[in-house]
């Protein structure tokens, strides 16, 4: 009979998984499978990624007890809700860098607490990007508020260059920018992160990215 052993371990991108699969050979391994857990009220959470050995049978609560499951851990999958410490908000995330970022939170929150270790919040910087052919393009923060844009975007530019800033209550909580270098990408995530205070619109649009290499 196979023996069981109780381990934690993270799926970037796809969820959960159970923390006890029994050791069987490689070829005999069942693949991770969506699966649901059992509520004592006979109702299920929908969309909970197991891996109990049997490749996603149906777990009760006491059976997350008895086997060692961890208890109020949220989701890092592509898609998530969760409190965002740099807004003091619950915030929606549907993205990749998110689920990538709060799964290496994950690790490294259980490896702390085994050393009897703490290890800082979770402190998200929303981001997406996206690159096609020639184009590629940065956002980070918050994309509320009143735009300021700048930069070149005349489509015949050879290299077009532009971005736009987010403004709210006087402060510069979200910047975008198409075509900028690495440099140029680290400063406007660290603007948005910063959020420092503006005090003229006009002035900032005639600054433009300058704005945020100088933070």
């Amino acid at each position: 009979m196979a023996e069981e052993k109780s381990f934690k371990y993270v799926i970037v991108g796809g969820g959960v998984a159970a923390f006890c699969v029994k050791q069987v050979p490689p070829y005999e391994r069942p693949a991770l499978s969506k699966g649901y857990i059992n509520l004592e009220n006979k109702g299920t959470l929908p969309g909970f990624y197991v891996c109990a050995g049997s490749g996603g049978e149906k777990q009760f609560p006491q059976w997350y007890k008895e086997n060692g499951g961890l208890i109020d851990l949220k989701s890092f999958p592509d898609l998530a809700t969760f409190p965002m410490k740099l807004y003091n908000q619950m915030r929606r995330v549907e993205h990749i860098d998110h689920a990538r970022k709060s799964a290496e939170q994950a690790v490294k929150a259980i490896k702390a607490a085994e050393e009897g270790k703490s290890i800082p919040e979770y402190d998200y910087l929303p981001y997406f990007y996206s690159r096609t052919f020639d184009l590629s393009w940065q956002f980070y923060g918050d994309n509320v508020g009143e735009t300021v844009l700048f930069g070149d975007n005349d489509p015949k530019s050879p290299k077009p260059k532009f971005g736009s800033y987010w403004i709210k209550e006087r402060k510069l909580i979200g910047a975008f920018l198409e075509g900028g270098t690495f440099e140029e990408n680290k400063a406007i995530a660290k603007v948005a992160r910063t959020q420092p205070s503006v005090e003229s619109l006009d002035v900032l649009s005639k600054e433009g990215l300058s704005f945020a290499s100088k933070i």
